[in-house]
Formats: structure tokens, C-alpha cells, sequence
């Protein structure tokens, strides 16, 4: 059995039936079927494929992990791979999910993978939106497409949020090894590049109004893919922000290797000299006459220390310590 809505004029009706059913439902000119699944076993969405005609394309449905975004389109029919995408702020973590349309204008099946699920909510404005029901598949796969490209926003907003306190906090002035945090940071940034990066291309084509297959010539896919590229932009913006920031923190920490080479010599410095100098009177050679002297001893000590203080204000005149 195959759960499917069907989507006319008066409304959406949800049905449950074999394939013959689904094809049969597909066949009116004033309606059009949906097939929503999520994630399933790939016998439910071979069957709704083959049902409603939709079984022409390259990817594997059935396959667990989807590849990159992706737009295909046999005889007049279209698949559409996007990538959902949502970051856990307090992990600072990117995490990505898909879903897939194929439609050939007539039907639709969509099959979500993730936390993001946009599907409620087109269905419940197909219920109370007599007006993008007018608009039949075109307005559902745009307002489908249009809600994935909204949720990039807040994730987009969030990760440079993430990358500007990063940045401050690396400039601040504290001394802490910020390599791993770039890193990190620089990973998830490039896991949201690749989820929205190769359907920029295809973005552009939609706003010079050459998407191709007729689903996808809804007036509004202008504006989805002029927010589409913004959202490229930005993030391209926080992947150069970072990696110019990754620089510049390597620069610090070897001007911090430097300074600290520089103390630790200034301080080996100035204890090898009463060092040196307590060595060699420590001889005991019978010819040093500065053995037998009364103020010998007190000498010693002045001269040990006249060095160290004459080092140490060298040191620091020469900003080494």
C-alpha cells in the first residue's frame, strides 16, 4: 500500500491504495497526487517511482547516503537533491539532511532525510491556501524549495555569529592555542558550503528564468535563487574570514614562540654568569690572589650581582624580557 494526497481545486485528501490506485489518481487534468515518504525502505518508493512514471533517473533512491546537491531532467521529468541544513549552536556543529523531489508536473514524490522537514508545513498552506493550490506542483515545489532556502538563514546566521566571536576572541589579547577551535570551525563551514554550493549554479539559471522543466518555472524561483546565492555569499565570506584569521593566529603563536625563546635565553643568560663567575673561583688555584684578599668574598658576590642587574636592564631595554 502507498500513503498519497491528492490535491485539486476544492482541496487535499489523503488516500492510501495499491499502485494502480496512485496512477489512476495521477490521471485527472484538474488534480495532482503527492507522495510524501520519509526515509523509507526502497520498496515503497520504487513502487510510487513506477507508479507515476518516475523511474528514469541515475540516482539510486534506495541508497542510505545521498551524494551532493544535484538537479536532473529526463523527458520532461525532474529530480531535485537538496540539502537541509541546521547547526547546533552549543556544539558549533553543522548537520545536514536532504530531500528529494521527482516530478514530471503532474505528480510528485518527495523523500526526506534529517531533522528538517518542511513538508508540514506546504501541507497545511495547501489546506488553507486556496490560491497555491491554484498554482498546482510549480507553487508546492517552490514553497518546498523556498522553506530549505529560509531554514539556510538562521543556520547561515548562526555559524557567523560563531566565526566573529572566534575572531574577537583570538585578538582579544589572551595567550591560548585557538588552532583546533579554527579548525573545527573551518570544517563545518565547509560541510554548509557543500550543501548549498552546488545548486548555486542552478540558482543562476533560475533567476535568468532557464530552469527547464515546467515544475520549476514558478515565478517566485527568481527570488529563492537570488536568496539561494546570498546565502552562498555568506558563507563564502565566513570561509575566507576564517581562514584568513587561521593565519594571522599562527603568526601570533610564533611571535609567542619567539617571545618566550627570547626570556628563557635573557634568563639563561644572566644565571650562567655568577655561575661562570662562582666556577672559577671555586678552583682553589694557589696563584689566584683573589683568594687571599679580606674583601674577596664580598667582591665575589658584587660582581655576581653588578652582572646579573647589568643583563637584566639590557634585557629589558631590548624588550627580551
Amino acid at each position: 500500500m502507498i500513503d498519497y494526497t491528492v490535491i485539486g481545486p476544492d482541496g487535499a485528501e489523503d488516500k492510501s491504495g495499491s499502485a494502480e490506485d496512485l496512477r489512476a489518481a495521477a490521471a485527472p487534468e484538474d488534480t495532482f497526487v503527492w507522495v510524501e515518504l520519509d526515509a523509507p525502505g526502497s520498496e515503497r518508493l520504487t513502487a510510487a517511482l513506477e507508479a507515476l512514471g518516475l523511474d528514469r533517473f541515475s540516482t539510486d533512491p534506495a541508497h542510505p547516503i545521498h551524494r551532493r546537491p544535484k538537479v536532473e531532467t529526463v523527458e520532461g521529468a525532474v529530480l531535485v537533491l537538496v540539502k537541509t541544513v541546521w547547526y547546533i549552536e552549543s556544539t558549533r556543529q553543522v548537520e545536514t539532511g536532504d530531500l528529494t523531489f521527482y516530478s514530471d508536473g503532474r505528480s510528485l514524490v518527495t523523500l526526506r532525510r534529517g531533522v528538517v522537514d518542511p513538508v508540514p508545513a506546504v501541507r497545511r498552506r495547501l489546506a488553507a491556501e486556496p490560491e497555491l493550490r491554484a498554482e498546482g506542483l510549480p507553487g508546492v515545489v517552490h514553497a518546498l524549495f523556498d522553506a530549505i532556502v529560509k531554514q539556510y538563514d538562521g543556520a547561515v546566521e548562526d555559524l557567523a555569529d560563531d566565526v566573529s566571536d572566534l575572531e574577537r576572541a583570538i585578538f582579544s589579547g589572551e595567550r591560548i592555542d585557538r588552532n583546533q577551535e579554527i579548525y573545527f570551525l573551518i570544517r563545518e563551514t565547509l560541510e554548509f558550503q557543500n550543501a548549498v554550493r552546488p545548486l548555486v549554479p542552478f540558482a543562476r539559471s533560475l533567476k535568468q528564468r532557464h530552469g527547464g522543466a515546467g515544475v520549476l518555472q514558478h515565478k517566485g524561483f527568481g527570488t529563492v535563487a537570488a536568496h539561494l546565492i546570498r546565502v552562498d555569499a555568506t558563507i563564502e565570506t565566513c570561509m575566507s574570514l576564517l581562514t584568513t584569521v587561521l593565519t594571522a593566529h599562527q603568526g601570533q603563536i610564533g611571535t609567542w614562540q619567539n617571545e618566550d625563546t627570547k626570556k628563557i635565553s635573557s634568563w639563561a643568560a644572566i644565571a650562567i654568569a655568577p655561575t661562570i663567575i662562582a666556577g672559577i673561583y671555586g678552583m682553589n688555584f694557589d696563584d689566584m690572589p683573589e683568594l687571599h684578599w679580606v674583601v674577596g668574598y664580598p667582591f665575589a658576590l658584587f660582581l655576581m650581582a653588578a652582572v646579573c642587574v647589568l643583563l637584566y636592564r639590557g634585557f629589558r631595554r631590548n624588550g627580551w624580557l
